[in-house]
């Protein structure tokens, strides 16, 4: 009995200790697909990222991706590679850029980015669906209609903090 008692300890114990101390309370196939920014949020409350400043980011299964955004030569598009470890995203650009970044899932399915471990300050992307394996370049779906804001409607302009993270900007500023 007591052997019986010590295995199941044991086995216990190994279940609930990761191997490289890295325990996640996600998938990797959580994160892999298209996602495409939709709103921020700050100490203020949250914001739409509209027309110019949408990304999209593909995550493929083979830990590389695509970052597409808007440039002053148009569409444009970085490749990378990625990895997860906890709840933490290591983005290595193939331009140089890397980007160290919290991550998680809001109620609505959002993937959530942040720098800060408590989500302080956030940029949310809606799941686009899944894209082909280095689909070229295009239109980011749904920022057409948002290029303009609806009559009398309150805009808030946002800057870049990092390429996954965009902060809205004051007046004083």
């Amino acid at each position: 009995m007591k052997k019986i008692y010590f295995i199941s300890m044991l086995a216990l114990l190994s279940m609930m200790v990761s191997c490289n101390g890295w325990d996640s309370p996600y998938y990797v196939e959580d994160i892999v697909g298209s996602w495409v920014s939709e709103y921020g949020s700050d100490g203020y409350g949250t914001y739409d990222i509209l027309g110019y400043d949408v990304v999209r980011y593909d995550f493929y299964y083979n830990h590389t991706g695509r970052y597409t955004y808007y440039s002053m030569y148009g569409l444009s598009y970085v490749d990378f590679d990625w990895e997860t470890r906890g709840d933490r995203l290591f983005i290595n650009y193939y331009d140089g850029d890397y980007e160290n970044l919290y991550y998680g899932f809001d109620d609505y399915g959002y993937l959530i980015l942040s720098l800060d471990r408590r989500f302080y300050q956030y940029t949310a992307y809606r799941a686009a669906g899944t894209s082909p394996y280095y689909e070229p370049a295009k239109e980011l779906p749904g920022d057409a209609p948002k290029l303009a804001p609806r009559e009398g409607e309150k805009v808030s302009k946002v800057k870049s903090v990092t390429r996954a993270i965009k902060e809205r900007v004051t007046d004083a500023e």
